[in-house]
C-alpha cells in the first residue's frame, strides 16, 4: 500500500512540475537562453561574451522607433540599451568586415550588411502613421524625423510610444530605426537575441526585378507586373518618370508573399500592377532589401502601338486557355498570375476580372470592406460580391449560377460569359483546346 502511494506521488510531482514549467510565459523560457550576448565570427579580432548584468552596467540609450512589419502593419517601439556600434568596437570590429547575423535564443536569424546597419542613417518618423495602423501600405509623412541609433535593447515595449511600458520581456532584442518613412523593418527586430556574428564575407547581390510584360510596343491599356525571386522582404521600388528608383521611390510588393494567402482579399489592390499604360513609358525598377547589395536597376521601356489611347470602339481579341496562364490581348502576350478554370459545381468558367475588364476597356474597384467589386464601362456599371449569386447590372437586380471567388495569391475570379456579355463582347469557346477568345 505504502509502496503505491509513493509511486502515485511521484507520478502527481511529475505532472504538477510538467504543468508548472509549460506555463510559464513563453518569454520567461526563451530569455533563459538570453542572459548573455555573444560576438562573435572573422569579422571582429576580440570575440567576446557579455553577460546581461554586463550590459545593464555599461551606458544606456533610448530611443522611439516608427516600424512597419511585411503585412505590412506600422507600430511603435521604446527600447532602452546599449548602442550596437559600441559593442561592435568592444569586440574590435575589423574594417573589412561585411555582414552581421543576429541569433535569437529561439532559432530566429536575420542578417544584414555593416553598411545598412552601421552607416546609413536611420530615423524614427514621428508622422509615419497618419492613417489606420493596419495601412501600412499608405506612405505616412517623413516631416520632423529624428535619427536614431541601432540598439540592443535590455527593456522595450511594442505597439507603443510609451517608456511607461518597457520591459524585460523581449531582451535582448536588436531595435533599429527606417531609413525611408515606408521601409519595412518589422522583421529585423530580434527578440531574444543571445549572438552576433560579424562577417567577412561578400555580400551577395539581390536579384533584378522582372516585368510582364517585359516591354516594347503594347495595347494601350496595358497594365505592368513586377515581381522578383522571393517578393518577400526583398521589396521592389520602382519610378516611371526616367529617375532612378530607390528607397524613397513608390513600393511595388508591399505585401510579402508570406502573407499572400492570409491577404487574398486586398492583395490585388495593395500588390496592384502599375498602368494603365496610355502613353509610352519607362518603368525603372530596383529590389532594396536586408542583408544584400541592392539590385543593378532594370529599365524597361513601353510604346504604346501607333499611338493609340483607350477607344472603346476599337475591336478587341482576347485570348485564354482553361488551365493555363498564358494570355493574348490584340497578339500581345501576357502571363496570368492564376489561370482560368471550370467550376465544378456549375460547368461555369471563371476568369481574372481585372485582366479580362480592363483588356475590354472597363475599369473595376474593389471595395474590401464588402467585398464588392464594381465594374464600369463607360455608362455601364456591374456590381457583384465575392460569394454572392446577386449581382446588378445598371441597378437592376439578377442572379448568376456561379458566384465570384478569390483564390491564390489573391486573385479574383468572376464568370467569364455573365460578364464578357454584360460588357457588349462575344465569347467563343473551342472544346478541344480548351481555348477561350473574348471579342468586342
Amino acid at each position: 500500500m505504502h509502496i503505491l502511494n509513493r509511486k502515485w506521488f511521484a507520478k502527481l510531482f511529475i505532472i504538477v512540475l510538467g504543468i508548472l514549467l509549460f506555463s510559464l510565459p513563453a518569454h520567461a523560457r526563451a530569455n533563459d537562453a538570453s542572459n548573455y550576448l555573444e560576438i562573435t565570427g572573422d569579422g571582429v579580432t576580440n570575440p567576446v561574451t557579455f553577460t546581461l548584468q554586463q550590459l545593464e552596467a555599461m551606458p544606456q540609450h533610448q530611443y522611439i522607433y516608427s516600424a512597419i512589419n511585411t503585412w505590412p502593419t506600422k507600430k511603435w517601439y521604446v527600447g532602452k540599451g546599449v548602442k550596437l556600434s559600441n559593442l561592435l568596437d568592444k569586440a574590435g570590429l575589423k574594417e573589412d568586415a561585411k555582414l552581421v547575423r543576429f541569433t535569437s535564443s529561439d532559432g530566429y536569424t536575420m542578417t544584414l550588411t555593416v553598411d545598412e546597419l552601421l552607416k546609413d542613417r536611420r530615423y524614427c518618423f514621428p508622422n509615419f502613421r497618419n492613417s489606420n495602423d493596419f495601412d501600412g501600405h499608405i506612405p505616412g509623412s517623413s516631416a520632423g524625423a529624428v535619427e536614431v541609433d541601432a540598439i540592443i535593447g535590455l527593456i522595450s515595449v511594442e505597439g507603443s510610444n510609451n517608456p511607461d511600458y518597457m520591459t524585460d520581456m523581449n531582451s535582448p532584442m536588436l531595435m533599429l530605426g527606417q531609413r525611408a518613412v515606408t521601409e519595412q523593418t518589422g522583421n529585423l527586430f530580434v527578440k531574444y537575441l543571445n549572438k552576433i556574428e560579424v562577417l567577412t564575407a561578400e555580400p551577395k547581390k539581390w536579384d533584378e526585378p522582372q516585368a510582364n510584360p517585359s516591354g516594347g510596343t503594347v495595347p494601350a491599356g496595358t497594365m505592368v507586373a513586377l515581381s522578383n525571386a522571393n517578393s518577400d522582404d526583398d521589396k521592389i521600388y520602382y519610378t516611371t518618370d526616367g529617375s532612378t528608383p530607390t528607397l524613397e521611390s513608390p513600393m511595388y510588393n508591399w505585401i510579402a508573399k508570406r502573407w499572400w494567402a492570409a491577404r487574398a482579399d486586398v492583395l490585388g489592390t495593395i500588390n496592384h500592377p502599375i498602368g494603365p499604360i496610355n502613353e509610352d513609358t519607362t518603368i525603372k525598377a530596383i529590389t532594396i532589401g536586408p542583408g544584400k547589395l541592392n539590385s543593378d536597376v532594370v529599365t524597361f521601356h513601353y510604346r504604346v502601338a501607333d499611338d493609340e489611347v483607350p477607344d472603346k470602339q476599337l475591336g478587341k481579341i482576347i485570348g485564354l486557355t482553361i488551365g493555363r496562364v498564358e494570355a493574348s490581348v490584340d497578339g500581345a502576350s501576357y502571363t496570368l498570375e492564376a489561370a482560368p478554370y471550370v467550376d465544378d459545381k456549375t460547368g461555369r468558367t471563371l476568369v481574372p476580372v481585372r485582366f479580362v475588364s480592363e483588356a475590354l476597356g472597363a475599369e473595376v474597384d474593389w471595395d474590401a470592406q464588402t467585398n464588392r467589386i464594381t465594374i464600369v464601362d463607360g455608362g455601364k456599371v456591374i456590381v457583384l460580391i465575392i460569394g454572392s449569386n446577386n449581382v446588378q447590372v445598371d441597378g437592376v437586380q439578377q442572379s448568376i449560377e456561379c458566384a465570384p471567388t478569390t483564390i491564390p495569391p489573391g486573385r479574383t475570379f468572376i464568370p467569364l460569359r455573365f460578364v464578357s456579355e454584360s460588357l457588349g463582347a462575344q465569347v467563343d469557346y473551342e472544346a478541344k483546346t480548351s481555348k477561350i477568345t473574348i471579342t468586342r
